[in-house]
């Protein structure tokens, strides 16, 4: 097939744009999986004990017997309290910078590492804290575990089937492009034809054809792809720690090796998409 026409450089750009999207939507699948599990491996090992009291002094009071029970447990590997005026911080972003009184009894914090064999039995460890520090309520982050898994899963398949829709457009839009060119280059096939050409043939010819521009276009968007992940991954890194929710674009050999596989999935489905069409086309007229 010749190079202008319907199978031409219009049919490469659009192709490049397919290819692009893909790979957008590809890295995004990986990067909500490794959000997901950052995150997740974060809480499973962790849990979080809050006291809350009437006054700072009973506060302070049941923050020291929580932080003796949790030191003297099996299984408690780290026990970090947080100090009155860390925990002020981290109410400023709601009430302002300063206006925490020194009268507001601040709940207090600890964050607490525990073993895998703890974590699945905590039951205990509850018991003693409200027999010791009746103000201090564990957190084993159970409901923030669940959360995220739901929510990186639903990312996940919504983010898989956008790709799974491009590809079916990419489909789409080779056959379209095969038809027309077949419409296009009528006379020549007629003469192919005639000297005794078979369709299987012709059917290559249109194939390689069509691989080929597939091959160009799609290699065309993985690259301007691979520099808006670049150029995003160094945007992002000074969000941190404002951005600590967001998932973090962490441009690995992984994910980079999934991404070089867009454009030859591009080029096999141009490639499948063109010879059939083609197939059912020439058996229709000869």
């Amino acid at each position: 097939m010749p190079e202008a026409g319907a199978a031409g450089a219009p049919l490469m750009t659009v192709i490049a744009v397919i290819s692009f999207l893909a790979c957008l939507a590809l890295a995004g699948f990986f990067f909500v999986r490794q959000a997901a599990q950052q995150w997740t491996s974060d809480l499973s090992g962790s849990i979080t004990v809050q006291i809350v009291g009437d006054s700072p002094s009973v506060i302070d009071r049941d923050i020291a017997a929580a932080e003796n029970v949790l030191r003297a447990t099996s299984g408690v590997e780290e026990v970090r309290v947080y100090s009155l005026e860390q925990r002020r911080k981290l109410l400023e972003p709601w009430l302002g910078k300063g206006r925490v009184s020194d009268s507001l009894p601040v709940p207090g914090i600890i964050a607490v590492e525990v073993s895998p064999a703890l974590r699945k039995d905590l039951s205990g460890l509850q018991m003693d804290l409200a027999n010791r520090a009746p103000g201090a309520r564990l957190d084993d982050h159970g409901v923030w575990n669940d959360s995220l898994s739901a929510s990186a899963q639903t990312g996940q398949i919504l983010a898989f089937g956008i790709f799974l829709l491009i590809m079916v457009a990419a489909c789409a839009v080779i056959i379209y492009a095969a038809r027309a060119g077949l419409a296009a280059n009528k006379e020549i096939i007629d003469v192919l034809h005639l000297v005794g050409a078979s369709d299987e043939f012709i059917a290559a010819e249109v194939q390689r054809r069509f691989f080929v521009l597939g091959l160009r276009g799609a290699l065309m968007g993985l690259s301007l792809a691979i520099i808006v992940l670049l150029l995003s991954g160094w945007a992002l890194q000074g969000l941190e720690p404002s951005g600590y929710f967001l998932p973090a674009i962490r441009n690995n050999s992984a994910t980079m090796v999934w991404l070089l596989m867009v454009p030859l999935l591009i080029c096999t489905v141009a490639a499948v998409s063109a010879k059939q069409t083609v197939m059912r086309s020439l058996s229709g007229r000869w």
